[in-house]
């Protein structure tokens, strides 16, 4: 079924290439900063200014395609970033593998910026990034480029920690197959096939890649079964170019996002515990999973105008349905909109169910740039200046709704419970030119206007639920300098702002009245950097200042919905370092360090109170931000076993370590609360051999968490008031604090030491 599957979609990539009507465009910058391909005519392929080029004055990171070679087996993305200054990684089953999120400078996932060659991968209306529905991801990947801070202007949703850009679009010029086959702890597998044409003819190139992930997790029952394929065509000559991609993922994943209750943290027969599925009596319920099946559908066209003219367009089309799958007991026959049975005259007013909750969404859109770059340089100038013009256009549709396909007593077969739609369009034009000045001296000017605008199902003032509207517009300037004012030395600055909407929970679940406002970042950043053959070193520091920064503070709103709201000001302010010495030809150490201070200025908890049923209102000053870690560091040591002489074998050895400083699950600063800080190290093994079998042949083999650590990467807490009941023997989730004070948290401890092995066959 999956081969008819990837034939039928063969054909309609096909079909795309001939009539695809919808382009858009990623924008780029100056143009010393392009990949070096191997091939002149490979350099028309895919311009991008989402990339941040060797001069542009923003802190970034470059992950090449020979450093993904090293380190990949079957992890996503946050875990292959995880050399990168100020990311935190965390994974629900522990493993890296099914779903994984990270945090940069300690802004989560919905606030980073993710792009595929440019185009936006965020999800429209929540603005997380699902990494999971794209298995294998990062073996398609000739490079991923990490920018902290607001970055550049980038397509989809506001960078508000960071922005990430995978680029997919590189060329092979020759033909090769590559065949790639993991094997680790808890039962995980991985096997991939990867073939290319090159070049034929100088002009066409074709590549294909089909992969399978499967796992069990860590956690109990976290298991993952998960397909990719990602298939590509392309036509190169001196003046144009043009890729068509599609990419698929299937994901099933066991549940496991309800992490470890409070109680058993301590306890290690019950650390793997996973509450999912327990609802149903004995057994847990085997298909407490998440279904889901997503298809990029890109295009990218770009032409040599002459005069240094340069315009791209590019298209694309996401198609994504699935449900997660839920065995709920003791469910109300009122709640899902029917009058309660009643068989031989005995009420039944409530019954255990299976539930699937769907998503089945839509998303499609159009940019486009022009770039002009004079042909002859000005005075004064060291190279001509690049003028970048462009725009884009996407809209989102969405279904959500939910159907009961088994229940315990009578209801109707297939009774779908709720069912709404949601519309949103966004649309930005921006201008920026780079100046490059004598003296080593280059600037930059970027200004963005983006407008969005949202139709939903959610409650108006009267508290009926109709669909409703918001629009809002933002502008988003950024201006910077780099200067190399010696030949080994660079500094640079830089300011900008972004804008961010509120998600889809904060419209649905308020009313005009409640609804919380955008946010906004003022971001600066500052940096030096010194590099020299042997030594790399650089040091950034930053200032986020937010304002209307949205959080949850345990508010009920008046709807009775536990919402974000707005805190006035807060401010993240830090500085990070990083740096690299070869000590000799066969020994290198690098490493990063960020230390950072990462407050709200003012901040109302509210408290519910379960003896009166009212909220009691606790104020705090200058408490830290959750999951902002004062401290993040790593460090690696890599040593060439094998002397140069031993020209077609190479031999490594990697020892990393990371620590990550406490984090709080909330922003009251309570000690009560709070994931203590960790270090866990890795060893690697790498292996290659030239022309032993095929033409190479590549061998990894990692021990993560050497040291077997015990560490939490993440959590959830909800706080509250009771001196009537004490909730502890009834719920594992609860712990209490004294004075009547009670939370239930969450945790979602990491895996201990285990072994993941690749081998890696290219012919």
């Amino acid at each position: 079924m999956f081969l008819l599957h990837l034939r039928k979609q063969l054909a309609v990539c096909g079909l795309l290439g001939l009539c695809w009507p919808v382009l858009s465009f990623s924008q780029t910058t100056d143009p010393d900063t392009l990949p070096a391909p191997e091939t002149k005519v490979l350099r028309t392929v895919v311009i991008q200014a989402t990339r941040a080029g060797e001069k542009a004055p923003v802190p970034h990171t470059n992950v090449s395609e020979e450093q993904i070679a090293r380190i990949y087996h079957a992890q996503d993305v946050p875990f292959l970033l995880t050399g990168v200054p100020s990311l935190v990684e965390t994974s629900d089953a522990g493993t890296g593998i099914g779903y994984t999120g990270m945090r940069i400078r300690g802004s989560d996932q919905t606030r980073i910026n993710v792009t595929i060659n440019g185009i936006p991968l965020n999800d429209a209306e929540s603005q997380n990034v699902f990494w999971v529905d794209l298995p294998d991801l990062a073996a398609s990947a000739a490079e991923i480029q990490v920018q902290r801070g607001v970055g550049l202007s980038t397509n989809g949703a506001g960078a508000f920690g960071a922005t990430v850009n995978l680029d997919l679009s590189h060329i092979a010029p020759e033909p090769f197959a590559r065949l790639t086959n993991t094997v680790g702890a808890f039962n995980t597998r991985k096997h991939s096939a990867y073939v290319g044409s090159g070049l034929l003819n100088g002009r066409f190139a074709f590549t294909g890649r089909l992969s399978q992930i499967t796992s069990d997790g860590y956690v109990d029952r976290a298991t993952a079964n998960l397909r990719s394929y990602h298939l590509m065509g392309a036509y190169v000559d001196d003046r144009q170019s043009l890729q068509v991609h599609l990419l698929s993922g299937h994901e099933r994943t066991y549940q496991a996002w309800y992490g470890l209750p409070a109680q058993y943290l301590e306890v290690d027969s019950l650390r793997t515990f996973n509450i999912a599925g327990t609802e149903r009596s004995g057994e847990p319920y085997p298909d407490e999973v998440d279904d889901y099946t997503q298809r990029h559908y890109l295009l990218h066209y770009k032409r040599t105008l002459g005069l240094g003219l340069d315009l791209q367009l590019n298209g694309h089309y996401t198609r994504g349905f699935g449900f997660y799958e839920q065995y709920k007991a003791g469910q109300r026959y009122a709640a899902y909109g029917l009058q309660p049975p009643a068989p031989g005259g005995v009420l039944i007013e409530a019954t255990d169910l299976v539930r699937r909750r769907w998503l089945d969404n839509h998303f499609y859109g159009t940019t486009f740039a022009l770039r002009w770059s004079p042909p002859v340089n000005p005075p004064g100038l060291n190279a001509p200046p690049v003028l970048t013009l462009g725009g884009g256009w996407n809209r989102y549709l969405g279904r959500h709704f939910g159907d009961v396909i088994w229940a315990q007593y009578a209801m109707p077969k297939g009774h779908i419970y709720y069912d709404n739609d949601a519309d949103k369009r966004d649309f930005n034009a921006y201008t920026r030119i780079d100046f490059f000045l004598k003296n080593g001296l280059s600037t930059l000017l970027d200004l963005q206007y983006r407008t969005v605008s949202y139709e939903f199902l959610g409650f108006d003032q009267n508290q009926n639920n109709v669909t409703q509207s918001v629009r809002l517009n933002f502008f988003n300037p950024k201006v910077g300098a780099h200067w190399r004012f010696q030949p080994a030395w660079t500094v640079y600055a830089f300011f900008g702002v972004g804008h961010r909407e509120p998600n889809r929970d904060d419209y649905t679940q308020s009313t005009p009245a409640s609804r919380p406002r955008p946010e906004r970042l003022y971001d600066v950043e500052a940096g030096l950097k010194y590099r020299t053959g042997v030594v790399q070193v650089s040091a950034n520091g930053f200032f986020m200042d937010y304002r209307d920064q949205l959080v949850l503070d345990g508010r009920i709103n008046d709807v009775g919905a536990y919402i974000r709201t707005n805190v006035p000001r807060s401010y993240r302010a830090g500085i990070e370092v990083e740096g690299m010495w070869a000590a000799t030809r066969r020994l290198t150490l690098n490493g990063s360090l960020t230390i950072s201070r990462n407050k709200v200025r003012e901040f109302v908890e509210y408290r519910d109170n379960w003896d009166t049923g009212e909220q009691e209102t606790i104020l705090f000053r200058n408490t830290d931000l959750a999951f902002s870690p004062p401290a993040v560091s790593r460090a690696e040591l890599s040593w060439s076993v094998l002397p140069a002489a031993w020209k077609r074998h190479h031999l490594s050895l990697s020892w990393s370590g990371k620590y990550v400083g406490r984090q709080f699950l909330d922003n009251t600063g309570n000690s009560n609360t709070v994931l203590p800080a960790y270090f866990f190290s890795d060893l690697r093994f790498n292996y290659d051999a030239e022309g032993l079998i095929g033409r190479r042949l590549n061998f990894i083999v990692a021990i993560n968490n050497l040291f077997d650590a015990r560490f939490v990467a993440n959590g959830w807490v909800y706080r509250y008031i009771s001196n009537g009941y004490d909730a502890r023997p009834d719920d594992p989730y609860t712990r209490y604090e004294g004075n009547g004070v009670y939370h239930q948290a969450g945790f979602f401890p990491q895996a201990g030491r285990n072994v993941m092995a690749t081998a890696v066959l290219t012919f």
